[in-house]
Formats: C-alpha cells, sequence, structure tokens
C-alpha cells in the first residue's frame, strides 16, 4: 500500500461535523548514516519523501475537501517537512494553516546517550519492546504510559481546533509506539511513513482508530 494509505482509508468513514486529528509518522527520511545522534533532528525527507507527503495532503483535500486543516510538527526538520508538503498538496481557498510546533510534542528522550547506549547494545525494535514492558529507566526514556496520556491530552485539549475541523501533527515512530500500546495493549514493530492513529472526538467522547498490515485496532476514550 502507498504511504498513508491505511490512515486515509479510515479518514473516509470519520465523521465530518466532529474535529479530526491525526498524529502521525513523517514521510520518508534522509539516511541518518553518517549522523551524530545529537543532530539527527536536522535531518530531513528526501525529493520522495516531498512527493509522498504532497499526495497525502491531495488526497486529504478529496476526502474532505471542506475542512480548516491545521498542520503541525515536532522540532524535527522531517516533520516540519512533511508537513509543508501536505499543506501544499492539501492548498485551496480555504488555506491550511501550519502552526509549526503546536501542539508540543516532547521527545520522550530524558538522556540521550543512555539511550544511544541502550540501543547499541540490544538493538532498535528490542529497546522499544523493552520501554513499552517498563524495563527502561525513567531517566533514559519517559514511563510509556505517562508519556501517552501526556500526548493524548495535548491532542485532545488543543483549542484551536473546532467541530469540523482536521488537526494532522506530524512526529516519529517514536512518539507512536507508546500511544498505540497504551490505547490498544498491543505493541506494532514498526510505525510505517505517513501512518499513525486517527482520532474523532466530539465534547465528551474521542473515537481512536489505527491500521497497519497486521493489525486493525479501535477503542474510544473519554475527554476529560
Amino acid at each position: 500500500m502507498k504511504p498513508g494509505s491505511y490512515v486515509l482509508d479510515i479518514l473516509q468513514s470519520a465523521p465530518k461535523n466532529q474535529r479530526t486529528i491525526l498524529l502521525i509518522r513523517h514521510s520518508k527520511r534522509d539516511s541518518f548514516e553518517g549522523i551524530p545522534d545529537h543532530l539527527r533532528d536536522t535531518v530531513g525527507i528526501t525529493p520522495e519523501g516531498i512527493v509522498m507527503a504532497r499526495e497525502f495532503g491531495e488526497s486529504i483535500k478529496q476526502i474532505a475537501p471542506d475542512k480548516r486543516l491545521f498542520l503541525g510538527h515536532t522540532v524535527a526538520k522531517r516533520s516540519e517537512m512533511t508537513a509543508r508538503s501536505i499543506c501544499e498538496g492539501y492548498s485551496s481557498n480555504n488555506q491550511p494553516k501550519i502552526l509549526g510546533c503546536e501542539p508540543e510534542i516532547k521527545s520522550p528522550v530524558i538522556n540521550l546517550e543512555k539511550l544511544v547506549e541502550v540501543r547499541n547494545e540490544f538493538g532498535w525494535q528490542e529497546l522499544i519492546r523493552r520501554w513499552l514492558g517498563r524495563e527502561i529507566p525513567e531517566d533514559t526514556l519517559w514511563d510509556p504510559q505517562k508519556y501517552s496520556d501526556e500526548i493524548l491530552g495535548k491532542l485532545l485539549n488543543y483549542p484551536t481546533v473546532r467541530p469540523g475541523d482536521m488537526l494532522v501533527v506530524v512526529a516519529h515512530d517514536i512518539t507512536l509506539f507508546p500511544l498505540v500500546f497504551s490505547l490498544f495493549g498491543k505493541p506494532v514493530k514498526t510505525i510505517e511513513f505517513l501512518n499513525g492513529v486517527v482520532i474523532s472526538a466530539d465534547t465528551n467522547v474521542a473515537k481512536i482508530r489505527f491500521r497497519n498490515a497486521e493489525f486493525s485496532f479501535e477503542t474510544k476514550r473519554l475527554i476529560s
């Protein structure tokens, strides 16, 4: 499937009169090879990634042409470039708005040096497994449940988005792993480019969905 297809499929059935919130992974990025860990936020997306993100924006426009679209992103260059490329694809008379780093989605990394040590020892997927199992100390990574609750609270209570609007926030797989696990109770091994969770929310209840090649999850969450 094309990147973003799972999210777009869910959007087809999302209520048009509610707030729609997407938290997605960025588009295809440049290689990290030779890039020190502390400079990885400077890595952008590839020309192919730009096309993918623009096409994703075009598809959102076809599915929900009358939405007011707001786009946020993390501080990483690849997230900002993805958000701007989606914006270009969606472009219309009802111009989408780039919010910058709002709502603020912080990295779960507390101590980068300790994280790199654990990643080098176990590998990326085993690191994520241990983190979700709460085997990684909180002086290295946020507690995954606390981190998930923090992110979900920010998304659901962001005041700018009104009923009928859509908020797309571009983040990372490390952002989504704990959210998917805490909401649905099963770990996923990878988060594809432009995949993520789709939230439909009224004032009281949020319906949250996620799909990939292996799973199709759905749950509800009261909005406090």
